[in-house]
Formats: C-alpha cells, sequence, structure tokens
C-alpha cells in the first residue's frame, strides 16, 4: 500500500496547499496533522477581531471536520510532530496508540510562533500574552474580560495594529517599544513619526527607548517596570514581537535551516522527497509573510507535486496595514543595498526605495499618497 502526501500543519500554508492539490488532483490520498484544533482561519483577521468584539468561533473559517470532508483528506487535529525520520520516510507523533506515519512526499507547513520577550524578571514573568493563533486569541479575549489597561510590548507592524485595535475595542493601552521610533525595521523615519502621531491621536500611548524589565503581581493587577524604570499599572501584557519560523524538528532532522527551512524555487527542502512552504519557510533568503505569496507558493508546490514544473519568484505585493486611524501602504524592499527617498506635506508620507542604480525596489505610503500605491507598484522592479 503507497503511502498518503503528508503536510504537517494546518495553518494557512497547510490548507492553501490542500486547497490547491484538490485542484489538480481529486483522489490521492493526503494526511495533515495539526498541532493544535486544526480549524482554517486567517492570522490577519486575529487583531481586527480585538477591535470588533468577536469571539475566537467567529473567526473560524472552517472546522477540521468540514475541511477534511471539502477537500477528501484526512485531517489529524491535537497531534504534535516530535521527529522526522528521512531515511525511513516516517515521522513521530505524540500519538499514544499509533505514533508514526509513513509519507511518500513530505511537506513542512508548520509556520511561525510568537516571540516572547527574552530576560523578564518578577514574580509573574510568565504572565505575557502573546497573540499568534487562535487559540492564543481566545485566551487573550479571556483575560480581557473586564479589564481594560493593557501594555503592548513592540512597536512594530504587529504591535502598532494590536495596540490601536485594543484600543478601538475600549481598552487603556500602552504601547511600549525599545528603539528610538516605531516601526524601526519597516519602514522610514517621516513614515514612523506620521504613524506614531496617528496612534497617539487615536489614544494609544506611546512609550519609545523603552520596555520591560520587571512584572510583578499586585492583588489583581500587574505592576510592569519598564526599562526607564517606570512603574505602570496594567491588566494584561500582551507581547507583539513578531514571530520565528517553527523549525525544531526540520533541523534534528538534518535538513538545511538558516532563519527557516531553506528551500529551492520548487520549494523542495535540502532532503529528497520533503517540502516547505508558510512561515517556516525560506527562499533566497526571504521567510514567507505575506498570504498573497503563501498562495502564490501552494500553487506553485501543487504543481510540483503532482509533477508538473514550476518555479517560485517573489513578486512586488502591497500590504496595508490594518490600522483605521492612518492610512499605511508597503511594498517592502528585498534584501538589496539602497536607500529610502522621503518626502512629507500634512495630507500624508511618500517613501520611495531605490537601489544604488537608482531603481525603484519598494515604497512606503502613509495618508493621502496611499492612492498612488497601484501606480507605483507598476514601476518596481523585482
Amino acid at each position: 500500500m503507497n503511502a498518503p502526501l503528508v503536510i504537517v500543519g494546518t495553518g494557512f500554508a497547510g490548507y492553501a496547499l490542500l486547497r490547491a492539490l484538490r485542484q489538480r488532483d481529486r483522489r490521492r490520498e493526503i494526511h495533515l496533522i495539526g498541532a493544535d484544533e486544526a480549524a482554517a482561519y486567517s492570522k490577519d483577521q486575529l487583531s481586527a477581531g480585538l477591535a470588533r468584539g468577536r469571539g475566537a468561533d467567529e473567526l473560524v473559517i472552517a472546522t477540521a471536520e468540514q475541511m477534511a470532508y471539502r477537500f477528501e483528506a484526512t485531517i489529524t487535529p491535537r497531534r504534535r510532530v516530535l521527529a522526522l525520520d528521512p531515511a525511513g520516510h516516517v515521522l513521530r507523533t505524540d500519538n499514544p496508540v499509533q505514533p508514526e506515519q509513513a509519507w511518500s512526499q513530505l511537506v513542512l507547513a508548520t509556520g511561525a510562533e510568537a516571540i516572547r520577550p527574552a530576560n523578564l524578571r518578577g514574580s509573574d514573568a510568565a504572565a505575557v500574552l502573546t497573540v499568534g493563533s487562535l487559540a492564543e486569541y481566545a485566551y487573550l479575549r479571556s483575560e480581557l474580560a473586564g479589564r481594560k489597561r493593557v501594555a503592548v510590548v513592540g512597536g512594530g507592524i504587529l504591535g502598532c495594529e494590536l495596540a490601536e485595535s485594543l484600543r478601538r475595542g475600549g481598552c487603556e493601552v500602552t504601547l511600549l517599544e525599545p528603539d528610538p521610533r516605531l516601526l524601526g525595521g519597516g519602514v522610514p523615519a517621516l513614515c514612523a513619526e506620521r504613524i506614531a502621531v496617528a496612534l497617539a491621536s487615536a489614544g494609544v500611548r506611546i512609550r519609545t527607548e523603552d520596555g520591560v524589565q520587571r512584572i510583578e503581581r499586585a492583588l489583581d493587577e500587574l505592576h510592569v517596570t519598564t526599562l526607564g524604570g517606570k512603574v505602570l499599572d496594567a491588566d494584561v501584557v500582551v507581547a507583539a514581537l513578531g514571530s520565528r519560523p517553527c523549525v525544531q524538528a526540520a533541523r534534528a532532522a538534518g535538513l538545511d535551516v538558516a532563519v527557516g527551512i531553506v528551500v529551492d524555487a520548487a520549494l523542495r527542502a535540502s532532503v529528497e522527497g520533503i517540502y516547505a512552504l508558510g512561515g517556516c519557510a525560506e527562499f533566497e533568503g526571504r521567510v514567507f509573510k505575506l498570504q498573497e505569496d503563501i498562495d502564490e507558493g501552494a500553487q506553485v508546490l501543487a504543481d510540483v507535486l503532482t509533477g508538473h514544473a514550476a518555479r517560485m519568484r517573489w513578486k512586488a505585493r502591497v500590504r496595508r496595514l490594518n490600522l483605521e486611524c492612518c492610512a499605511v501602504a508597503l511594498c517592502e524592499p528585498p534584501p538589496v543595498a539602497g536607500e529610502w527617498h522621503e518626502s512629507a506635506t500634512a495630507r500624508g508620507v511618500r517613501a520611495l526605495f531605490h537601489d544604488r542604480k537608482g531603481v525603484l525596489r519598494g515604497f512606503a505610503l502613509v495618508g493621502d499618497p496611499v492612492g498612488e500605491s497601484a501606480g507605483l507598484l507598476g514601476r518596481v522592479a523585482r
């Protein structure tokens, strides 16, 4: 009996690949293994859900049972993959009854996990929450019930979106960022300044050049000591420091891992018969972040797995930040040498990234210039 195609991960990437495969082949045996409930949902909707007061179940697009029925696949939720045996084409899970699963081809779509603050001290240092999954979203919602004071740690894109969403949801929010400005690694200075002004106008208290060093429990509240020595009273502390690819099993099995699992243009890992897609995968020095890129990768990989030639290529894409206080559109430049050129007016900021040859490779727009995003996207070279 032939072993099935196995997909490890039931997040956006795993389910995007399942859909793409079923468009090409309705009969092949496909097994998916998920570490959680394996419900289909969009991570992009988590922060927006907080603003609208939506329960975790309201963000679910389909349950594991519904996905299994619709796409004629075997989906196993609540199972963790402990180890991979590439030579034997077998993986081991924490299933006590049937721990081993054979595969004919294996796709790692294990995603990324939220980063927690390092070196925190205090009696309740472990109280910091993250919002990297539906389960974490549900837990944060339960912790916010009847509470309003929230400290958000991390002023990147995720932190800014989360802080504004919590504020729109009725919370009193303090945003802490150790760097001198928000969005330090994502947008140039004038754009970051304009976004900070908009967030402050929306009611978010911003403390740059400050982070968290200590958290102590005091009856029904937390005392948060910042790096600058100020003590903040909070009900909930949420870390929004980005995410890191889940690559532990891949690394232990001897696959080539940099930041993510290194793949080629066909999304093949360094070991024959194993592929990677989504937040755990790294192609040409870049980890998959945007859903559009993951969708593109799913189409490429579905072709490859069904015996057709296909190649992944990064495309210039526009990301619109989930902020109501100001419109922001980003086209992230590739990892090439160059510099930003910014211009600001009362109505917004326009920033263009040119490489050393003067070629447009990316842009950041805040306010009215967001309307230029489609035209600029057509000029961006890749």
